[in-house]
């Protein structure tokens, strides 16, 4: 009887009137966007409070670094999970849950008593925060035609552009007035109340059920592997996943943690400036994303587009950290064409998609974004090692870098874009391989 009801319930969502269709999916969309929205606030929140932290647990570059680390941890070990409980349960229990796993990550956070409960709650948050963006795509794919799959992929990515706005001066602003303990216990509440309203709002659709039948979990467990083994077999696949990883690199290792430090402690703003002008990074990818389709288009090659792409990232970042600069205009300048040229990075999305058959497109894409967040895992706390190396004042009650600590530890970043370079190098084989493919 259950079965009976649940699919004449489906049937009816698949013969709703279009206009009605899109209004209620324009409004679960809109619930699950604000999810990527509130996860991008926890991903670069520490950008706002290091020396906060730093100071009340006595933590150096290094430890501090490591506690990040573990949101990237959490978001990488899920990705491929969370593709398939996405697929085989549905957008609505995944999103509530994991809203609430992020939420409890915070509140975990704000009242931690040392570095293993720091540790777990970032963890938490990642593990949580892995859902985010896939159940936008599952949303976008269910509840609209195909042919406006990139504006929402666009409008999510927007969504998460302006979280990582609010985790600059707004957050900044918040922790100054409430300390950041409280700050965060506001920012978990919001979570609880996110989830809360996503349980009236968010539904399922599950088309795929009307059509073939599901296979089982274990048919399933096999697809995913031979898929991932017919992938990780593929060297070009590596290749492109390693200068994904390295073009992440400005964004996990200076926008979402060590940006606002460098930028308040090398030009003596607040902090609430040094983290607005750290976003510019991201402002300058959400603008430039959708334009590098127009570029790759006009090259008709990934590999010339991709070392453009890092070229800009590698160029700016480079003049930015080893150049005197006249003025913070010069420096937003900087970081907005480093973001300019980071925006080229999605283009890697595609083309390790075409690079793998149509069955196998969900599941690189997946990996390479597992590849690309890694960048996390190895940046945050590589670039507090390199920063306590070359740290001139000892550090007692106030942790104090000079310039020189900053220029090593963010040096990290600079050669992982060189490395981005040199893998475009090794793309050679890769419009060649593409051509026989298509």
């Amino acid at each position: 009887m259950n079965a009976k009801k649940s699919l004449s319930k489906m049937e009816g969502i698949l013969q709703m009137d279009a206009t009605e269709k899109f209004k209620k999916g324009f409004l679960i969309w809109s619930s699950v966007a604000l999810f990527y929205f509130f996860q991008f606030i926890l991903r670069v929140s520490p950008n706002a409070c290091t020396d906060s932290l730093m100071t009340a647990y006595n933590f150096d570059a290094a430890t501090l670094g490591s506690i990040m680390s573990f949101y990237y941890i959490g978001y990488v070990i899920m990705q491929v999970p969370a593709g398939v409980i996405l697929d085989r349960v549905g957008v609505r229990l995944p999103v509530i849950v994991s809203i609430l796993m992020c939420s409890v990550g915070v509140l975990l956070f704000a009242v931690a008593s040392n570095a293993f409960i720091l540790s777990l709650a970032r963890l938490l948050m990642g593990v949580g925060s892995a859902f985010a963006f896939l159940s936008n795509v599952k949303v976008a794919s269910l509840w609209f035609d195909p042919k406006k799959m990139p504006l929402f992929v666009g409008l999510t990515l927007a969504a998460g552009t302006l979280g990582a706005k609010v985790a600059g001066s707004p957050l900044v602003y918040l922790l100054d007035v409430l300390g950041w303990q409280s700050a965060l216990e506001l920012l978990a509440a919001s979570g609880g109340l996110l989830a809360f309203l996503s349980w009236f709002i968010v539904k399922d659709v599950r088309v795929s059920d009307l059509q073939k039948p599901k296979e089982s979990f274990k048919e399933e467990f096999e697809h995913i592997i031979a898929s991932i083994k017919a992938i990780v077999k593929e060297p070009l696949s590596w290749v492109i996943g390693i200068y994904g990883l390295a073009m992440y690199l400005p964004l996990s290792g200076f926008s979402d943690l060590w940006g606002a430090s460098y930028i308040e402690d090398m030009y003596g703003v607040n902090r609430a400036v040094a983290a607005d002008m750290s976003w510019l990074i991201y402002l300058g990818i959400g603008i430039s994303a959708p334009l590098w389709s127009f570029i790759h288009a006009y090259f008709k090659s990934y590999r010339k587009s991709l070392f453009l792409a890092a070229s800009i990232a590698a160029t700016n970042f480079a003049v930015m950290l080893y150049f005197p600069l006249p003025d913070l205009w010069t420096l937003g300048g900087l970081l907005f064409f480093c973001g300019l040229g980071l925006g080229g990075q999605f283009l890697a999305y595609s083309a390790v998609s075409e690079l793998n058959c149509n069955s196998r497109t969900a599941m690189s894409s997946g990996i390479h974004n597992m590849m690309c967040m890694l960048s996390g895992v190895i940046s945050q706390p590589l670039i507090g090692y390199f920063m306590d190396k070359g740290a001139r004042a000892t550090m007692e009650e106030d942790v104090i870098y000079s310039p020189k600590s900053y220029t090593y530890g963010l040096s990290v970043i600079v050669v992982g874009l060189v490395i981005a370079l040199l893998a475009c190098y090794l793309m050679k084989p890769l419009e060649k391989k593409l051509e026989q493919l298509r």
